[in-house]
């Protein structure tokens, strides 16, 4: 009679601690941040309800409070300004998605950015 352990990779506590449910926690968080050019802007999202395109200055204020909660990190997002064939708004310290991570870096320096 074959004797079938499915279980047998499990012999061990720590094999059945890595492999047990996964535990969420505030620190495994990272933030989405939208970014876009201009000052003073929230602009809705529409295929994102809830979700906002935000001027670097709203983006700092939103990263202070994304701090305070326990929140480690962000990301930020972006559209250029302008495009080209070389994509250089990507380098371009003058974009707001670099902007936004200069002044987050600045204002909230123990927040990661990803």
């Amino acid at each position: 009679m074959l004797k079938i352990r499915p279980r047998r990779m499990r012999i061990s506590e720590n094999i059945r601690s890595m492999v047990r449910e996964t535990n969420l926690s505030v620190k495994d968080f990272v933030y989405p941040i939208f970014v876009i050019a201009g000052e003073n802007l929230k602009e809705e999202i529409s295929s994102m309800p809830g979700c906002y395109r935000l001027s670097v200055d709203n983006a700092v204020e939103l990263a202070k409070k994304i701090s305070s909660l326990g929140i480690p990190a962000v990301e930020i997002f972006g559209l250029p300004e302008y495009k080209d064939e070389i994509g250089s708004s990507a380098w371009d310290m003058n974009s707001p998605v670099q902007r936004a991570i200069s002044a987050i870096k600045k204002s909230v320096p123990e927040l990661a950015i990803v």
